[in-house]
């Protein structure tokens, strides 16, 4: 160590010219380490009981579900490298908890509610490495009042729920990195950035964004190409490789629904595209912050008027650095993520959707809590703050559970309120013993079949496409006929239109078509019925 030290003043200057004295003594010359953040373990057991609660009311509320995740229900009956427009990491997820507890709607609600629960730990821990304690578990509570968030918990959605806990978990990651490069650290940021790639398309937007940013700022720029630093882009391209090869082989398939999104068929001019386009990206852009600025400005008031300040104290009196590009790059990041926007919308983007644009803006907490640290200072503002997103919880979640008690008021049918046991009982009674193989019309239909009937092999051919059913509805009734399985053709609510029934027999052969009338939960039978048509042909038939 005596050595170290005469050599350390003596070579200074060379070992400037020749990239910094602490790569020629790194054993003499590293810097202390920095304490990690300890663990908020009591915001930790609020997440976690708000999740048991959610959970547990979803599940006494409906035993049925509906869209996305009946999508999920059908296409998670087997592993494959891609499932069409969206990644396939939901799917293979969705998979493996089917394996333990079979396709059932416990299946699918736990899974989403896990990356619900696990995106306001992500935001806590992201928090954490930048702000004191207190502010931190402010930061995930803030959450709330963002729309997306709150959009989530009002729908069954899936790949956008991924995309939020993946990007929340991708910002931890690169401020922890930020903080203290570390080689494994880059490996983590790769498993993450995998995980966003993977979970829905748009994260390449999130992560380009977040690298620009990083690189426009030298403090950050040091540290992103510190040691280690190819291990990110290795293990993330690793890990993406196998679905990057399916979507070259199936493109149409993959990026076909997200460009038709994008581009209306009736959008009748480039300029009248534009100029929806932009007023969407306009709207969804204030949608995404004017809530949580309101929330801020009930809870502390005039918060703007109060300059930045260098540290930020904590409620033990204690005071946390807040880090000198923590602003810079935020700021940056969100700027570039508005820009991007923006010139997709002159590219020809005539429509945007608030689900794709909202998950990009998740970092928005953090940045205004460490921009003014009058936000929630006091212990007063702090409780104000800490209500009203417990209120915006409960209020959020109170319409969601009541929505299908709403709708049976009113005699509008629900597929939450499908009569799930009546359903199957019908079926059997019809003659369908639950085996072999169901050919369903839309997704929704197949994963309700997947939940009633686990042991049927379930095959969609989508009525709405017309052409597409021909050969998928003769293909899977053939292929049940030639091994002599029992085989269910159903259809839920609008009845198929004739072609899709006769795509699937042969001429002169087709079984007659039965029509039940079901009623939904708690509507008057009277105001509307759940229409199921189907045809039961029995093994060997």
């Amino acid at each position: 160590m005596r050595l170290c030290a005469g050599f350390t003043s003596a070579l200074y200057d060379r070992a400037v010219f020749f990239g910094g004295y602490g790569r020629l003594f790194p054993h003499c010359m590293t810097p202390p380490p920095t304490q990690s953040p300890t663990v908020d373990r009591q915001a930790l057991r609020w997440i976690a009981v708000l999740f048991l609660l959610l959970l547990a009311s979803r599940l006494v509320v409906s035993h049925g579900v509906s869209w996305d995740q009946n999508e999920q229900l059908v296409w998670s009956q087997q592993l494959a490298l891609g499932y069409g427009p969206q990644p396939p990491l939901y799917t293979w997820l969705q998979w493996a908890l089917g394996l333990v507890l079979g396709p059932s709607t416990l299946a699918v609600v736990l899974l989403k509610n896990c990356l619900i629960a696990l995106s306001f730990v992500f935001m806590l821990l992201a928090a954490q490495q930048v702000l004191p304690a207190g502010k931190a578990w402010l930061a995930a509570a803030g959450l709330t009042w963002l729309p997306g968030m709150a959009w989530q918990l009002l729908r069954d959605q899936t790949h956008t729920v991924m995309l939020t806990c993946a990007i929340l978990a991708t910002w931890w990651l690169l401020l922890r990195q930020l903080r203290q490069p570390r080689p494994m650290g880059f490996v983590y940021l790769g498993l993450a950035i995998a995980w966003g790639m993977l979970s829905k398309y748009s994260y390449l937007l999130v992560l380009l964004a977040m690298l620009a940013a990083c690189l426009s700022i030298s403090d950050t720029r040091r540290a992103m190409f510190s040691p280690g630093w190819w291990l990110a882009p290795l293990v993330s391209a690793v890990l993406v490789a196998p679905h990057g090869w399916w979507v070259l082989h199936h493109w149409q398939d993959a990026s076909g629904a997200t460009l038709n999104s994008l581009h209306p068929a009736q959008t009748s001019s480039y300029l009248s595209g534009l100029a929806q386009g932009l007023g969407d990206l306009v709207a969804f852009l204030l949608l995404a912050v004017v809530p949580w600025l309101l929330l801020a400005w009930l809870s502390s008031g005039r918060f703007w008027t109060q300059a930045a300040g260098a540290t930020q104290p904590s409620p033990t009196g204690s005071a946390t650095p807040r880090p000198s590009w923590l602003l810079p790059l935020l700021g940056r990041y969100m700027a570039l993520v508005a820009a991007a926007l923006v010139l997709m919308a002159f590219a020809g983007a005539a429509k945007f959707d608030g689900r794709w644009i909202q998950p990009l803006l998740l970092i928005f907490p953090l940045y205004m809590l460490a921009r003014w640290p009058a936000i929630a200072q006091t212990g007063k503002s702090r409780r104000r703050y800490l209500l009203a997103c417990l209120g915006m919880l409960v209020l959020v979640w109170s319409l969601a559970l009541l929505a299908p008690l709403r709708d049976a008021k009113r005699g509008k049918g629900d597929r939450l309120n499908w009569q799930l046991d009546l359903m199957a009982s019908t079926l059997r009674q019809a003659g369908y013993g639950g085996q072999g193989m169901v050919l369903a019309e839309h997704h929704t239909t197949g994963g309700v079949m997947r939940i009633l009937f686990p042991q049927a092999k379930i095959v969609v051919c989508n009525a709405d496409e017309p052409g597409f059913h021909k050969d998928c509805a003769w293909q899977a009734a053939e292929t049940a006929r030639q091994q002599h399985l029992p085989l269910l053709q159903i259809s839920t609510e609008d009845p198929a239109p004739d072609a899709w029934w006769w795509a699937a027999w042969p001429v002169d052969a087709m079984l007659q078509v039965q029509e039940a009338e079901l009623p939904y939960r708690w509507t008057d039978p009277a105001r509307a019925r759940m229409q199921m048509n189907f045809v039961v042909s029995p093994a060997g038939g």
